[in-house]
């Protein structure tokens, strides 16, 4: 008896997909899900060998994958003929791709929350540098000051994507324990701030939260917390300086 062409892929597990169909127990689930967990990752190994970038790591790749191949599990019905595993290509497949593009959209919205929180320090700081001082800077100092702080501000936001080492920090075990350290005085001098500076610190640097928001929730205007922004990063600069010049343990 001639078989058509889909036929050998359906056969070997026929009766586990009546039995599926027929109880829907989570074992015999979980039994489809293993035996073709080797068709997502020869998918999404497929996709990921034509990707543009390394935004996304491999293993993203294989969870879409998964969803999309639990998907098809839950829908696949043996009796129409084609075998599972061309419907579940388009679904893993599928999957992958979907999740790829929500990946995109929300590290493109990341980046440009991050832009404005960049702009807003930057025209905190600039300000902050115009203000009526002691010792008036020049302006190329003060030009320095501003980028200082700035990055600064980077260490204390510290969410892994930026790292001042160029390379990976842990290739340079030293630098690494060094940015471990200055990390770690920069957060103790933080919460040492007047209450309110802590508050629009902590919010901006370690909640990602942009000025409105903060002044809304504190009841302040926003230029009042530029301000006081400013004035923050000048104490624990200032702070810091001080326990370097004297080598003291914070």
């Amino acid at each position: 008896m001639q078989q058509g062409r889909e036929q050998p892929d359906v056969e070997p597990d026929r009766h586990l997909w009546e039995r599926f169909r027929e109880t829907r127990l989570p074992s015999l689930r979980a039994l489809l899900i293993e035996r073709h967990m080797e068709l997502t990752r020869h998918i999404a190994g497929n996709l990921y060998a034509r990707r543009i970038n390394d935004s996304v790591p491999f293993d993203d790749y294989l969870q879409f994958g998964r969803v999309g191949l639990l998907e098809a599990v839950d829908r696949y019905d043996p009796a129409r003929g084609a075998s599972f595993t061309t419907f579940a290509n388009y679904r893993i497949r599928g999957a992958i791709l979907n999740g790829l593009e929500r990946c995109t959209e929300s590290a493109a919205q990341w980046a440009q929350r991050r832009q404005h929180r960049l702009r807003e320090r930057t025209q905190s700081l600039e300000a902050g540098r115009q203000e009526p001082q002691e010792e008036p800077l020049e302006p190329f100092a003060g030009l320095v000051n501003v980028a200082i702080m700035l990055a600064m501000g980077y260490v204390l936001e510290d969410d892994g994507r930026w790292n001042p080492a160029g390379p990976d920090p842990s290739q340079e075990p030293y630098r690494s324990v060094q940015l471990d350290r200055v990390r770690g005085r920069l957060h103790l001098l933080v919460e040492a701030l007047p209450e309110r500076e802590r508050l629009i610190v902590r919010g901006h640097y370690f909640d990602h939260r942009e000025f409105q928001a903060i002044a809304e929730h504190l009841q302040l205007t926003k230029g009042r917390v530029a301000q006081l922004h400013a004035r923050a990063l000048r104490l624990i600069r200032e702070a810091y300086e001080a326990l370097e010049e004297f080598d003291l343990e914070f």
